[in-house]
């Protein structure tokens, strides 16, 4: 009964990195507001939350900014491409529907390649910004790696959109508290992300320290896949 009271368990130690996930999330809102920035805020919370998995995460406010900054350009240019791809894949989806309500089958075909193709941009998208966070890859071999990855691992790809998908669900509801459930989901998603990155690395999710730096990785990234 006394060790329920030790702020050394891992029950406590779990609360704590709640707390911490809660101040991260409003980080994240305030460094997302000019929504230019959100690639490079996501980019930060993730390069937190993946050390939170490994015991080894660093003062809260330091932690962010220092990753904001370092990854502020690529990150950026990723927020870009992703939005650019969203609504490009949107646009396809409700021209492929439409397509449908007046030709019927025929058009599924192309309905069904469009709806498949939006779901393997999204399962990317859940890759590519905690692989911005750890590794200091090129933007070309951060898009190739996180359809590769997307791919291999199709089990933790679905896992995830089911998080998203729940956190989809809370912001609808609680609206009001809509970066804390994007946060939530964020922290979430990391445990699985180590994972498999852990497949990769040859590191497997635990206490131990994460290996993979960002000087360590540029120089064995070409050999990553």
């Amino acid at each position: 009964m006394s060790g329920l009271f030790n702020p050394e368990n891992k029950f406590w130690n779990f609360v704590a990195k709640l707390a911490d996930v809660c101040i991260m999330s409003f980080l994240w809102l305030i460094a997302s507001l000019p929504l230019v920035t959100v690639g490079a805020a996501t980019t930060a919370f993730y390069d937190f939350t993946l050390r939170q998995v490994r015991d080894q995460e660093g003062g809260i406010w330091s932690s962010f900014w220092s990753s904001f900054r370092r990854n502020f350009k690529k990150a950026s240019l990723l927020w870009l491409l992703h939005v650019l791809g969203l609504a490009f894949l949107a646009l396809d989806l409700y021209a492929s529907w439409k397509m449908y309500l007046s030709a019927g089958l025929p058009a599924l075909f192309m309905l069904s390649l469009c709806a498949c193709v939006s779901i393997i941009f999204l399962f990317c998208t859940y890759y590519i910004y905690p692989l911005l966070a750890v590794f200091n890859f090129p933007v070309k071999k951060l898009i190739k790696d996180s359809f590769i990855m997307a791919m291999a691992n199709l089990h933790v790809s679905i896992t995830l959109l089911v998080i998203s998908l729940a956190a989809a669900a809370a912001v609808y509801y609680v609206s009001g508290l809509f970066f804390f459930w994007i946060g939530l989901a964020i922290f979430a998603s990391s445990y699985f992300v180590t994972g498999v990155f852990g497949r990769y690395t040859g590191e497997t999710p635990g206490r131990e320290a994460l290996r993979v730096e960002k000087r360590s990785a540029k120089k064995r990234g070409k050999y990553f896949f």
